[in-house]
């Protein structure tokens, strides 16, 4: 048996404690592998996956020399969830363009409302670097026009709505102007913190008002967005220093 399913065979054993030293030999498996890992990873079973999805993504949080991006870019494919969702997490500060196209079509189209959340975050940072022209600018539309199907789509959850409209606030144009806008007058605190953190994104003065009034709030997340947002703008938002002061001392 190939030292990788050995692995996988030992790691699959639930009767067994996971341990960090048989995690760590996930480490860099290298892109060819994949097909063998994922043979394997198959045989365990799902409660045993999602435990060693989360050891994993937890691991690699805790540890920036492991990498084990070939091993989450594999389980994205896992039927189950809260796998996915780890995966997902995992690959955090995966830049590689094959990861973002893996990506994109989760958003729309997986299942899981968790999944889809984790994927708007993740495609936040592909906008992030498509709003300092780090991106190709086909793959930067790409990006932009995912986000703004998915925060625009009233059937899709609060949640990945939220996160698809914090990423798109690194865009601008008169569309997502509308979208930060519509979140903000909703009525709904979560939306209305999230439209915050478009805006703090967005770099727009034109937020410059929603911010003064919001670091007077009574509710404290959107005080707190509101100040993260303010800070975003930098010089421009200089006015607004002395509301910030006296939420530093009692905040």
């Amino acid at each position: 048996m190939p030292q990788l399913a050995k692995t996988l065979a030992h790691l699959g054993d639930a009767s067994r404690k996971l341990e960090h030293k048989e995690l760590r030999q996930l480490n860099d498996i290298g892109a060819d592998a994949q097909a063998e890992f994922w043979a394997a990873w198959q045989k365990i079973d799902p409660a045993r996956r999602r435990e060693i999805a989360t050891a994993l993504a937890s691991l690699a949080e805790d540890n920036v020399e492991f990498d084990f991006r070939d091993v989450f870019s594999a389980i994205l494919q896992d039927s189950e969830a809260e796998v996915r969702t780890a995966a997902v997490d995992g690959l955090w500060e995966d830049e590689r363009l094959t990861t973002l196209r893996r990506l994109l079509p989760m958003l729309a189209d997986d299942p899981d409302d968790d999944v889809r959340a984790a994927v708007a975050l993740a495609l936040g940072r592909f906008a992030y670097r498509s709003s300092l022209d780090e991106l190709p600018a086909r793959v930067g539309k790409d990006v932009r026009q995912a986000l703004l199907e998915s925060a625009s789509n009233l059937d899709l959850a609060d949640e990945v709505r939220r996160r698809s409209l914090e990423g798109l606030g690194y865009y601008v144009g008169d569309d997502v102007t509308k979208l930060i806008g519509q979140a903000y007058t909703s009525g709904r605190q979560p939306l209305k913190a999230s439209a915050l953190v478009a805006m703090g994104h967005n770099l727009d003065a034109r937020w410059l008002p929603v911010f003064e009034a919001e670091l007077q709030s009574n509710e404290p997340a959107l005080r707190y967005e509101a100040a993260r947002a303010t800070g975003e703008l930098g010089a421009a938002a200089a006015s607004l220093l002395p509301r910030l002061l006296p939420l530093a001392e009692g905040d």
